[in-house]
């Protein structure tokens, strides 16, 4: 749409003066009530309008709010529900105290938690070691997501049972056969039905996340909604800023595809991050900001604490499941919950006030990661001053979340300096959590250098071991753990891998380092002693010439070498970010992702790329398969599965379905109908 057509629907929003005193002077005589009633309200109303501008960009009437003198205390658009029971206010002195302090020190403009996450993807699994994600390989296909650890599977956009294809395409999740040329769509989930009870007053964005267990589907929403009290009323037009109320976790059975039905919502505070499944437990992962100063109260936990909910029922967390980290940055909580996937309910809850930029979940533990950017002199971490580096300029806080069947508790905290890159730079192996950063900061020289590390931590989150000079001025660019071996990238003008060998915790040591241009930013198990690599290639220099995928040989991990490599005609793929977009199909030799290219129109192309690898004679691109856009051609989020010697390779806008041989297109399937 042109600007036209937003000014437009703009001018059809402005009501007439006298309508609107009229309406306001009608609505004012109405006597208060405590919680929204079904029927749509003043203030749904005046947040639908709201909405209207997230969707489309367009500024919002401050005319459409209240006058300012009711701005002081705007009514609670998710108000607590009257059976909740109440809680002791004085429970919450600590976090009440907590969250002030966190205010006071945050920054005065901007929103913090009113943007949506990226939504996650799908790729395909292979099993090396106990310490790499399971394989869902059966007799008839590959179509399990590439997750990190054996046995827990991550949050998706799209999954699979072998049978049904679950895609989501913005609010909606399609499900379709998985038939190969009788391949069809089944049913629709529309997430935002009456049936589903979506928060009135709220704009639900698309759907983030799809788990799948056994014949339950659940289906991660997100909620937003309109901070009225930021409306000014002299602005002629103004945004108003939207805030992550809550995530839901929506639970179908999907026992027959072609009927799927609702049976319950188990909601949290805050924006999705992430989820993990393991055995029947679903453990969902939010971060909650306290973002509307003005709504804070002392005697209402619920304004600044995170709160559960279920259906229509509200309660706030438990003081006794808060954890207050040492000075946290700003009013934001990590939120965690176990949910029994077999009884549809609650199990526990955990908050930390304290914000979370990695997640890590093994069988035991959920670590969580968050970065201060605050100088931290390394002596106290009884550094050898030969390492050359002072300090550093961040600190990474741990938290250790005990899992026990579920039911969750704080099992230690702890910190190393510098900064994780990502999820796979934790890992925990015999009791012992690894942890790969790249530290910055003061040499003792007086100068400033880079220096990637990797230290060892016991069950308390204590550092018995450590590796804090890796190489000097390069920064960590991929890492995966193999049982009791690392292998951790870097990159400033050429690619050293290193092999280092963690068998003896406080004694960790490098075996190898391999340098060639470029770099891997995703590493991946391909059999044993070959490790794939998908990431950038770069000249002697370091300038990044594009795409490529590698193939180490790590039979020997004192001598690593490159077996092959290949260089990818593309300019970008989530991939490179997102392992979750890989598709390794190890038994067929395969290898799939999706890439974009900007024409000089400026329009993203897309393509799926798919390879396949052998060692004798290396990589060989197979085909560059389409992947379905919007009309709009904005990049979407492509993702491929094999299942019953067919290749599936879906995104938000349809599916298409080829024969895993000849590569033949035998189905096709639309989601989106513009």
């Amino acid at each position: 749409m042109n600007d036209d057509i937003f000014d437009e629907i703009a001018d059809q929003l402005r009501p007439d003066p006298q309508v609107r005193a009229r309406l306001f002077a009608e609505l004012d005589a109405e006597p208060a009530v405590a919680a929204l009633p079904r029927r749509r309200s003043r203030w749904a109303w005046v947040a639908s309008v709201a909405a209207v501008a997230l969707v489309a960009g367009l500024a919002v009437l401050p005319s459409l709010a209240p006058k300012s003198k009711d701005l002081a205390d705007p009514p609670t658009v998710l108000p607590p529900s009257p059976s909740s029971p109440a809680a002791d206010p004085g429970d919450y002195a600590e976090a009440y105290s907590a969250v002030q302090q966190a205010l006071a020190a945050a920054p005065q403009h901007g929103t913090w938690n009113w943007a949506m996450r990226t939504p996650g993807s799908i790729g395909l699994q292979y099993a090396a070691s106990e310490d790499t994600a399971a394989s869902a390989e059966s007799a008839t296909g590959t179509w399990a997501t590439n997750s990190q650890v054996a046995g827990i599977d991550e949050g998706d956009v799209v999954k699979s049972d072998g049978h049904t294809i679950f895609a989501s395409s913005g609010q909606e999740v399609v499900l379709v056969s998985a038939d190969g040329a009788a391949t069809t769509e089944l049913a629709r989930i529309d997430t935002t039905a009456e049936e589903t009870d979506p928060t009135e007053g709220t704009v639900q964005g698309p759907v983030v996340d799809l788990m799948l267990h056994g014949t339950s589907l659940v289906v991660m929403v997100t909620e937003y909604t309109p901070r009225l009290s930021s409306l000014p009323s002299s602005e002629p037009l103004t945004y108003v800023p939207y805030d992550a109320s809550q995530t839901r976790a929506l639970v179908y059975d999907v026992a027959d595809p072609s009927q799927p039905r609702f049976v319950t919502t188990l909601g949290q505070s805050g924006s999705y991050v992430t989820s993990r499944l393991s055995g029947d437990l679903l453990y969902l992962v939010t971060g909650y900001t306290v973002a509307d100063r003005a709504s804070v109260d002392r005697d209402d936990p619920a304004t600044f604490v995170p709160s559960l909910f279920q259906d229509r029922q509200r309660s706030p967390v438990d003081a006794t499941d808060l954890l207050i980290m040492p000075s946290p940055t700003g009013p934001s909580y990590t939120v965690v919950s176990s949910i029994d996937l077999v009884l549809d309910q609650r199990v526990d809850t955990q908050s930390v006030l304290g914000d979370t930029d990695v997640t890590y979940m093994s069988e035991e533990n959920l670590f969580l990661a968050s970065t201060d950017y605050e100088t931290t002199p390394l002596a106290r971490f009884a550094f050898d001053e030969a390492t050359g580096l002072r300090e550093a300029s961040q600190e990474t806080q741990l938290v250790r979340v005990a899992l026990d069947d579920g039911r969750l508790s704080v099992g230690a905290q702890g910190s190393v300096p510098g900064m994780p890159l990502n999820q796979f730079a934790l890992d925990e192996h015999a009791g012992h959590l690894r942890v790969a950063v790249t530290m910055d900061g003061a040499t003792t020289s007086g100068g400033w250098a880079t220096y990637p590390a990797l230290f060892v931590l016991d069950d308390g989150l204590d550092v018995v071991g450590s590796l804090p000079q890796l190489a000097v001025n390069e920064r960590i660019q991929s890492v995966r753990f193999d049982g009791p071996l690392a292998y951790v990238v870097t990159f400033r003008q050429v690619d050293p891998l290193f092999a280092i060998d963690l068998s003896i915790p406080a004694a960790p040591k490098v075996m190898s380092a391999l340098k060639i241009p470029g770099f891997s930013t995703y590493l991946h198990p391909w059999s044993d002693g070959r490790l794939l690599g998908l990431g950038m290639d770069a000249t002697d220099t370091g300038l990044v010439t594009g795409l490529k995928l590698s193939m180490f040989d790590t039979s020997d991990p004192f001598n690593v070498t490159e077996a092959a490599t290949l260089k990818v005609p593309a300019s970008d793929a989530e991939a490179l970010r997102n392992h979750k977009a890989v598709f390794v199909d190890p038994e067929r030799g395969l290898i799939g992702f999706a890439t974009t290219d900007i024409g000089a129109d400026g329009r993203a192309s897309q393509r799926y790329l798919l390879y396949r690898y052998d060692d004798t004679a290396g990589f060989k691109q197979l085909q560059a398969l389409p992947v379905r856009q919007s009309s709009s051609g904005e990049v979407t989020t492509a993702r491929g599965l094999r299942i019953d010697g067919h290749l599936y390779v879906v995104s938000p806008a349809g599916l298409d379905g080829y024969l895993t041989g000849s590569l033949a297109k035998v189905a096709t399937a639309d989601f989106v109908h513009d």
